[in-house]
């Protein structure tokens, strides 16, 4: 992923319970001002609002070195040296190869709240030449002077510099830190996508790659009627890519679920998705090797209804946040794939019943309700287990096991949650758990037959 490639220093961290997700959110920069000489920014606010799917957009003329357009980006306190902190911007095909036309300035405020340099820039067209990819680009980086010693900031600029016969635009979505929340947050969910083009076999100038209605892919639409659109066009040895980033960390185990479909043809298989790769990242780190369709990993399966849509799914054995999922760069690569819904799932809860700790699959006499017991099989030590009646009444918490009180013979379905540490519970989590009680057998009736 070239976000990922680009990191200068995006440290995870790790919470006190060994292998835990940590429950984190985006604090937005919420200010901005704009400076250009022969440029401008158009609407510049985008780059503040706190909505990672717009963005402003900064163009310069093409007299090179003399023209530029540049954005401030503030934060409503003076962030901590030693902390991250991210741009999101949009890097066009036709910035690839310019050099230095792009750099992120790090400043702190002076007594008269001047915006001042706080350590080095940060020049990402060379780095982003190398690639040879455009499109959403998540640029982390730690502000350090040029020592390398972390040093404190109040935001950061983003200047687009003309380059010679060239007139340029890019576009800033947003900047942001990672902070605590406040309170339990929802986990799991995909909060922020990206999209673009890289060269693969082709230069770029050659690639006719385009990513459609990229966050139709996280809308959450439960028809499943949406969908975002990789298409390689005519050269399919180009790279087009998809980016979801989601709220926490995943737990190891956790799987990717991804509902596609291809749009020239009714059936798919893994044979057929040959171009196409899943790599899953955690902050700038590879988490793990690129899963293909020839690995053991996944797994596709055919979703009930029309449309031949399909679920691809895979157990990630590590850590991840985001998942970078590619097409193209074979020749007999797919030309378009369909994403319906991209998601993070964690293992539903697996359950026994027993009666005085004896396994039983029910049903259960009236009688032995007292001893019956539910016990999670695969507890999460990261997890608390709820437990609730089919209205939603919580009935016992922090529980890996629940015996119901049942007075009456009938057949009774109660709702387990598992919920992890820092995050707030859903009802779309729940896994059913069902028992059936029959009543007391009745006075055995005898019929006594006298001799003739």
């Amino acid at each position: 992923m070239l976000a990922c490639l680009l990191c200068m220093m995006y440290p995870v961290r790790t919470s006190a319970q060994i292998g835990c997700p940590v429950t984190k959110i985006r604090k937005y920069t919420s200010g901005q001002r704009t400076d250009a000489v022969l440029g401008d920014v158009q609407n510049a606010a985008n780059a503040t609002d706190a909505n990672p799917a717009s963005l402003s957009t900064l163009n310069a003329l093409a007299v090179l070195g003399l023209t530029y357009a540049r954005q401030y980006l503030n934060f409503d306190a003076t962030v901590a040296a030693g902390t991250p902190v991210s741009v999101k911007i949009m890097y066009p095909t036709n910035l690839v190869g310019v050099g230095t036309a792009v750099t992120i300035q790090p400043f702190i405020y002076d007594s008269h709240h001047v915006e001042k340099a706080a350590g080095v820039s940060f020049t990402i067209g060379d780095l982003l030449s190398l690639l040879s990819g455009s499109g959403d680009m998540e640029v982390p980086l730690t502000p350090k002077d040029a020592a390398g010693n972390p040093v404190a900031y109040d935001g950061v600029w983003v200047t687009l510099t003309g380059v010679l016969s060239v007139g340029v635009s890019m576009g800033v979505y947003d900047a942001w830190i990672m902070q605590n929340g406040p309170g339990t947050i929802n986990c799991n969910t995909a909060v922020d996508v990206q999209a673009g083009i890289r060269a693969g076999a082709l230069s770029l100038l050659n690639a006719t790659g385009s990513v459609d209605n990229k966050w139709l892919a996280i809308d959450n639409d439960p028809g499943l009627t949406t969908y975002a659109q990789l298409n390689t066009g005519v050269k399919v040895l180009s790279e087009v890519f998809e980016t979801v980033v989601f709220s926490t960390p995943s737990k190891a185990g956790d799987s990717i679920y991804i509902v596609l479909q291809d749009p020239g043809s009714g059936l798919l298989d893994l044979n057929l998705l040959t171009g196409f790769a899943i790599q899953p990242y955690l902050g700038n780190t590879a988490a793990g090797s690129p899963i293909t369709n020839s690995g053991s990993l996944l797994n596709l399966r055919l979703l009930s209804g029309p449309g031949q849509k399909y679920v691809l799914s895979a157990a990630i054995p590590v850590s991840f946040d985001r998942i970078d999922i590619k097409l193209g760069g074979l020749v007999e690569a797919l030309s378009a794939l369909r994403i319906y819904d991209v998601r993070m799932v964690a293992p539903v809860p697996a359950y026994s019943l027993t009666i005085d700790g004896l396994a039983n699959a029910g049903p259960v006499c009236i009688r032995d309700v007292g001893k019956l017991k539910f016990t999670i099989t695969n507890p999460d030590a990261c997890a608390t287990y709820h437990w609730y009646k089919a209205d939603n009444t919580l009935l016992l918490a922090n529980s890996t096991t629940f015996t119901p009180v049942i007075t009456s013979a009938g057949t009774y379905t109660y709702y387990v949650e598992a919920i992890r540490t820092g995050c707030n519970g859903n009802v779309s989590n729940r896994v059913s758990v069902t028992v059936t009680v029959v009543p007391r057998p009745g006075a055995p009736v005898l019929t006594i037959q006298l001799n003739p």
